[in-house]
């Protein structure tokens, strides 16, 4: 297992930073640190395709970025519909009961318009219910 590394990407003209928390020839994880923070995502490579790929190679730096980028964007996505996203949080979680997994699925079908991975549902149920997002 690699140690934590720091990642920068420019997107859209904007400095992104995050760190790989994991790292090695099947798996890594990340986690954006500016200009958002709370968000975390991985991905594994299964056994049959290990052969190919290696997280620990430049198949994983690319890996890396794209997986920043794409916190970024749902960072940015939820800082700009925040409201929108309270309102949703409100109407599908009237008990309060978070770890429904009935409300949870509805609540992220008609509150993204993109695909929100499982392991990062959690990430962004907390930092809306605690009312973190920066």
């Amino acid at each position: 297992m690699s140690k934590s590394q720091e990642i920068t990407i420019v997107a859209e003209g904007k400095t992104i930073k995050g760190e790989i928390t994991f790292r090695n020839e099947s798996d890594i994880s990340l986690k954006i640190t500016s200009p958002y923070s709370g968000l975390t995502g991985g991905l594994h490579i299964p056994y049959f395709s290990r052969p190919y790929h290696s997280f620990m190679a430049d198949y994983g730096d690319r890996t890396a970025e794209n997986l920043l980028k794409g916190l970024w964007e749902l960072g940015s996505y939820m800082a700009e519909h925040r409201e929108f996203l309270k309102l949703q949080l409100a109407f599908h979680f009237y008990h309060g009961d978070y770890a429904d997994s009935e409300c949870q699925t509805r609540f992220f079908d008609s509150s993204f318009p993109f695909c929100v991975p499982i392991g990062t549902q959690g990430d962004i149920l907390l930092i809306l219910t605690e009312g973190r997002l920066n």
